[in-house]
């Protein structure tokens, strides 16, 4: 079985894959997925793929890497796509070649049909379906009615285009034939949900339907949306979507968020809506920050994937009260996730898109920001107006907004908030907060009850795995500053035309390393310079093996940079880059020092077991020498660090 890397080498000539990986800019990439801001020489967000509130997510421009110091998760331009998208790797190069311009030349054998992921192939089968169902709006006879619906809800070519909006034909099988007759599998039709597969009988999902693709952060189809245009069908539901599948989880994707993810990180907001329309017209009308839960109920990972881009959020309601009240929920989980929301509500029988396309662009701006206010205040107005006059409902309302409150994780917010939510109901604000102090001390009783029954559950006891010898981790940890070193400033020199890795590699000729990958990092590097060719750092961060990727670009990330403000105040801090002979010559000898400590107890256990004269006294004779050697090893290291 082949790497990824190999695998890709062989689909996808090697000047190309260089060219990729050389152009792919570091912070172009990572910021079209998430909002990067600049502190030192880095660039730092709150990690995509784990959940924080303190970023801890760093993009060094410099390395062309990423780091989480969370999750840990790190690599270049090609790592990141791979793991954001959950692509493979020849996928994610053809990703950035897509985004630089780049063409690529590749030969589809029978060797990448085998190999290429089912993943892969149902992102294929999905475009394949889009590329369908356009041309069946423009090229297929039916393709009118389709442009006459968009034309009547005011859609234009550009936006039609923009959107990349379909049709599908009435006929019971028209894509299945279409990809089945390209080469298409069934398989994959079937696992997209494209094609229904009943006993001996196969047929389209979506018939006579204007389609509206679904995409991901990268632009790449997922599902589908699809409005029926028979009035007088009653047994088929108005909007029918894709069902889950490998490549699409309705939890996890916003309609309209390839489209707005950069004019949302540009103007620090997001308008949520809720149908694909509303999208659309909004869009059109210059609001292109709008993304759609697609009639889902909000989810916590739709959340995180707004938070990506911006942490201020205005929900435009329907003019229903129905519908706002059924989607209050949603909002309380905005705020538990840290952002800020603001509410807009259209009047009564007008939606987004309908009040935009009655009112104009310049009006509708002007609605919204005069009539956006912030979620609490608004429900708070909302439930006060319900209970006027009813003590009892007016109680229930204001446990209700309290327990709103109570999902912002910032205190001061939740100051402000009981303050105005005091004025509102007209109630002495330190009574909201003895409420609130109440429940979250029952939420914290529940939790300890359900730890204690959790420790209570008899379980299946399962072994620990065994950890790793203490004497092998501290080895390990003087091994790594070495690496580190090397992979820092390979070409780096230090005195009389001597880099650091030729420095480092003769000092320690005699020294055998006990960590794997740290073994092979070392043999690349000798590799590289028996063959007369300075190792780099790019070496290290595109090298064909993933584990010696991923700890290469973990070495060369750095948590930490010296303030700004030490020059400002004229207090001049030293750089490892000023002092690197001297921390070079440190990290040898303390290496050195430590094989010599571990030579000097293997040879002292062996003298307790030996009984011939004659080897007790060559063993004590090397006991000796090893002493005096560890002792001078500890004497140059306090003559280096009192120099």
């Amino acid at each position: 079985m082949l790497s990824a890397y190999s695998f890709a080498m062989s689909l996808i000539p090697k000047e190309t894959v260089d060219q990729i990986i050389a152009q792919a800019d570091i912070v172009e990439v990572v910021g079209d997925f998430v909002s990067l801001k600049k502190k030192g020489q880095n660039m730092w967000a709150c990690c995509p793929f784990h959940h924080e509130k303190s970023p801890s997510f760093s993009v060094s421009p410099a390395k062309g890497i990423y780091k989480c110091f969370g999750c840990g998760k790190a690599g270049n331009s090609v790592q990141f796509i791979m793991d954001v998208e959950g692509s493979s790797f020849p996928e994610a190069l053809k990703y950035l070649a897509k985004k630089y311009g780049i063409e690529v030349p590749e030969e589809e054998t029978h060797e990448y049909s085998q190999e290429q992921s089912d993943r892969d192939s149902l992102f294929i089968v999905s475009e394949f379906a889009n590329k369908h169902f356009q041309h069946n709006l423009y090229n297929h006879e039916e393709g009118n009615i389709g442009q006459s619906y968009l034309k009547q809800r005011g859609i234009s070519s550009a936006t039609i285009k923009k959107f990349e909006l379909g049709y599908s034909v009435e006929a019971w099988s028209d894509l299945t034939d279409a990809a089945l007759k390209d080469g298409y599998q069934q398989k994959y039709l079937e696992a997209t949900g494209l094609t229904i597969v009943k006993e001996d009988k196969r047929y389209d999902r979506f018939r006579a339907r204007v389609m509206f693709p679904i995409h991901n952060v990268s632009g790449r189809v997922v599902g589908f949306g699809a409005r029926t245009l028979k009035s007088n069908d009653k047994k088929s539901p108005k909007y029918l979507n894709s069902p889950e599948s490998e490549i699409y989880h309705k939890s996890n994707v916003l309609y309209g968020l390839f489209q707005a993810k950069q004019p949302m990180r540009m103007q620090d907001m997001c308008y949520l809506v809720e149908g694909y329309l509303d999208v659309i017209s909004l869009h059109q009308g210059g609001i292109e920050n709008v993304v759609a839960s697609s009639g889902t109920s909000l989810t916590e990972g739709q959340i995180k994937l707004i938070a990506r881009y911006t942490h201020n959020v205005t929900v435009l309601y329907d003019g229903d009260a129905a519908g706002i009240k059924a989607s209050l929920r949603g909002i309380d989980l905005i705020l538990e996730q840290g952002l800020n929301v603001q509410v807009v509500t259209f009047p009564e029988g007008e939606d987004p898109d309908s009040y935009i396309q009655k009112v104009g662009d310049t009006a509708f701006k002007a609605y919204v920001k005069e009539h956006a206010q912030d979620f609490i205040s608004y429900k708070s107005s909302l439930f006060a107006e319900e209970a006027k006059g009813n003590p009892v409902k007016k109680a229930e309302a204001i446990r209700e907004i309290v327990t709103t409150i109570s999902k912002i994780p910032d205190s001061i917010k939740r100051s402000v908030f009981f303050q105005s939510t005091s004025l509102i109901f007209d109630i002495d604000e330190q009574v909201l907060i003895s409420e609130y102090n109440k429940m979250h001390l029952q939420e914290r009783q529940q939790q300890q009850k359900a730890g204690n029954q959790e420790a209570y559950t008899p379980q299946t006891i399962v072994p620990e795995p065994e950890k790793e010898v203490p004497e092998l981790e501290v080895t390990k940890r003087y091994e790594r500053e070495i690496v580190r070193m090397i992979l820092h400033y390979p070409d780096q020199e230090l005195e009389d035309g001597i880099t650091t890795s030729q420095y480092m590699l003769e000092q320690l000729d005699d020294i055998e390393f006990v960590t794997p990958l740290y073994i092979q990092i070392i043999d690349f590097v000798k590799e590289r310079l028996n063959s007369g060719v300075l190792p780099t750092a790019n070496d290290f961060i595109t090298f064909p093996k993933e584990e010696i990727r991923t700890e290469s670009i973990s070495l060369l990330a750095e948590p930490y940079e010296l303030s700004p403000n030490w020059e400002t105040h004229q207090v001049f801090v030293p750089r490892e880059t000023d002092l690197l002979p001297y921390g070079a010559e440190r990290a040898v000898i303390r290496l050195k020092r430590r094989n010599a400590e571990l030579l000097l107890k293997q040879e002292s256990e062996k003298l307790r077991l030996v009984t011939d004269p004659q080897e007790v006294d060559r063993v004590l004779k090397l006991i000796m020498n090893l002493s005096s050697y560890y002792k001078q090893l500890g004497d140059l290291l306090g003559i280096v660090v009192n120099r």
